[in-house]
């Protein structure tokens, strides 16, 4: 294999538009473009076993107009920094939907998300988007949950402002509701809309007070990591800031400036995708420059991708789109060489203060709730549900190495007892020679009337660089030989000639790996959940008690759809039901709407 022509363009890019935050810059003294993500949840509040959903968006210097970045990252840790979730999402015109499945066993305590992209780990964790979650296991004793203190809560109150969501900044949403006061098992309906002629990207959610983002106080307090994206949130502002409107308090929960330490960008921005990174070593474990790698998805049909690390060493690959967990190749030909793979996922946590899950009468009631909920749902049938929320599909290419042109069976053959033999007397178009002391295959491409050295190997679809250890292999345990003689151009390089050996093993027949290689289990894109909303429980004798009603994370109004009309059925749980609507115009202006309903037992 060789390189192909290709123009490697090194250039600062100016981003025009907002001033990005301060940061040292490795460019002409040029200032870095600095990315955001904010993410909405359609609750803060759950019980393990259940799902959430959310929609995040990824601003680049505070707007939404341009783009940068590809790929989410996602994770919930708890109080020892232990992450329980690790997602990746796909970014679309800087907008991404998904659903977070919370694991039946994980404890009732405090837990914190936190959602960033490959290029904002240059700068600060500060900088990530965090929310506090609560999730509660009534199935695990879990000491560490207690009931609060009266006097503590009573404290924590003052501090807190009571009223409802405000409208300090931005556009506002309107919400109209057709009534205010429903008995269970009614429709209810409303209507969303802006007083003005607006674009903007916006998600509804529909649930029971209380389960929205709410942080603790004491949480809050001690973990000021939390405050910055609790202060760009004006539904979080209402609830953890002391006074309405109080400019003091949100500067001086603020994070500090990014700092962009080094001489240069650490992690590259995901601009195609997916990426896979790490750095090369040679027999003096110093980083190697210049040194040609291979990466391969484990799968059926072949899927490979080719590189060279940087002067630095290290290597950046682009994968296809692929989604849930697969495992990953990568390797280098270059003998007496280390390849060491990079976690994908942060791994600079904020200090973290542990705070035990304290609840007062109202949290224990909405706990509750869930939990009776959630046992209905388990011991009934569900109710006649509609999709509101429909995963878009990823288109995912299952390979870039088209059919072989020629395909040897070796059951087709009598037995040979090597698989020396096996190219030698088999494999017609394929060799194997002598030279330097190695043994080396060839192989012989008809169109051009000439013979390719040293195509690039597959086992299984792996590459493999080791011939000799290849050659190793029981024949018997070998399923075919296929042979591609046409040219494929991978990243930079051109490959001539490829020899795939397939056999009828998990374990590569027993191949012997180098330390040329690594393997990872890599986290591809995650793979959403729909949210369905439930249209008919009139004639259903089974309870209803959902805490959250809908959900519509892809609501888009504009000039052209100035108005948005919802209809949900009312749970059988009497209470207070909150609309939530929030997001932003595509210049970055926060949009948020909210109003409540109360379902009213009928006496």
């Amino acid at each position: 294999m060789k390189p192909s022509i290709t123009i490697l363009l090194f250039a600062c890019v100016l981003f025009m538009g907002k001033p990005p935050l301060p940061a040292q810059v490795p460019c002409g003294g040029r200032l870095l473009p600095q990315e955001q993500i904010v993410l909405h949840l359609d609750r803060n509040v759950c019980l393990a076993g259940e799902t959430l959903w959310f929609k995040a968006w990824c601003f680049l210097d505070g707007e939404l107009k341009r783009s940068m970045s590809q790929v989410l990252y996602l994770e919930v840790f708890d109080e020892s920094g232990k992450a329980i979730i690790q997602q990746k999402h796909l970014l679309k015109n800087n907008t991404t939907t998904g659903s977070i499945y919370i694991p039946e066993d994980v404890p009732g305590k405090y837990y914190f998300l936190k959602a960033y992209t490959r290029y904002m780990r240059n700068f600060s964790s500060d900088q990530f988007h965090y929310q506090q979650l609560v999730i509660a296991n009534p199935y695990i004793e879990n000491a560490r949950i207690i009931a609060e203190d009266p006097a503590v809560i009573e404290q924590e109150a003052r501090l807190s402002y009571p009223g409802e969501v405000r409208y300090d900044t931005g556009q506002q949403i309107r919400i109209s509701l057709a009534q205010e006061q429903v008995p269970p098992r009614q429709s209810v309906g409303f209507s969303i809309s802006s007083p003005e002629q607006l674009t903007a990207s916006l998600s509804v959610t529909v649930r029971l007070k209380g389960l929205g983002n709410q942080p603790a106080q004491q949480v809050m307090r001690r973990n000021a990591w939390l405050q910055a994206s609790c202060a760009q949130d004006p539904y979080c502002q209402s609830y953890a800031f002391p006074v309405p409107g109080s400019d003091a308090a949100i500067e001086e929960w603020a994070a500090t400036p990014p700092v962009l330490d080094g001489e240069q960008l650490e992690w590259l921005p995901e601009t195609r995708g997916l990426t896979i990174s790490g750095f090369i070593q040679n027999g003096q474990d110093e980083r190697a420059s210049g040194i040609p790698l291979t990466a391969a998805v484990l799968q059926q049909e072949p899927m490979v991708h080719m590189g060279m690390t940087d002067e630095s060493g290290a290597f950046t690959l682009s994968l296809q789109a692929m989604q849930q967990q697969k495992d990953v190749f990568v390797g280098t030909p270059e003998a007496n060489h280390r390849v060491f793979i990079r976690n994908d996922f942060d791994t600079d946590l904020p200090a973290i203060s542990a705070v035990p899950l304290q609840f007062d009468s109202s949290l224990h009631q909405l706990l509750s709730g869930l939990n009776l909920h959630q046992q209905l749902t388990r011991a009934y049938p569900a109710p006649t549900t509609a999709p509101v929320f429909q995963p878009e599909p990823i288109g995912m290419p299952s390979t870039n190495i088209l059919g072989p042109d020629r395909r040897i069976v070796l059951a087709d053959y009598i037995e040979v007892p090597t698989m020396a033999e096996v190219f030698n007397e088999i494999t017609t178009g394929v060799t194997l020679r002598k030279s330097g002391g190695a043994n080396r295959l060839g192989v012989f491409n008809p169109e051009g009337q000439e013979w390719v050295d040293d195509p690039l190997v597959l086992l299984d679809n792996v590459p493999v660089y080791d011939i000799e250890a290849l050659l190793e292999i029981d024949p018997a345990l070998v399923e075919a030989v296929e042979v591609f003689h046409s040219d494929y151009i991978i990243g930079d390089f051109t490959v001539e000639a490829i020899v795939a050996i397939k056999t009828q093993t998990d374990d590569f027949a027993g191949y012997q790996w180098s330390e040329q290689v690594a393997f990872t289990a890599f986290k591809a894109y995650a793979v959403p959940q729909p949210f369905e909303q439930v249209v008919d429980t009139e004639k259903s004798h089974y309870p209803d008690f959902r805490p959250v009603l809908y959900w519509k994370p892809d609501l888009q109004l504009s000039p052209g759809q100035p108005e948005e009309r919802i209809t949900v059925i009312a749970p059988d749980r009497p209470g207070v039901y909150e609309v939530v609507v929030q997001g932003f115009t595509p210049s970055g202006e926060p949009c948020l709407g909210y109003a409540t309903f109360e379902v009213v037992q009928e006496r």
